[in-house]
């Protein structure tokens, strides 16, 4: 399953969600992206990893619908395991990401060195 716009693709395969691109739209613009998420998130796979290595640039609309869309979301799957692939070489995801710790129990953040 693929999602793409102008600046960016989203693509699941193999509980693996990849993102990649530049994320800025106005906030409907999220609702597609929301509900791929929500749709991939009731498949109910045991783990799901959420890989943004590659994506550059994230709005504050799109990190509102990561933590709500996909985040969020996969704490309502009872034994749900989400992992957040991320990348130091962006200073948002450095900034960001550590504070989607506290949203749910199952995650696990890993920053990779590129």
């Amino acid at each position: 399953m693929n999602i793409s716009g102008e600046s960016y693709n989203i693509r699941y395969e193999n509980q693996v969600i990849e993102i990649s691109g530049k994320l800025s739209i106005m906030p409907e613009g999220y609702e597609n992206i929301e509900a791929f998420f929500r749709k991939i998130i009731d498949t109910e796979p045991p783990e799901l990893t959420l890989d943004i290595r590659n994506l550059e640039y994230l709005n504050s609309s799109g990190i509102k619908a990561m933590c709500i869309g996909l985040i969020l979301e996969s704490e309502t799957k009872e034994n749900l395991c989400l992992n957040i692939r991320c990348s130091k070489r962006h200073r948002w995801q450095k900034e960001t990401v550590p504070s989607f710790n506290g949203l749910i129990d199952n995650l696990k953040i890993v920053f990779e060195e590129e």
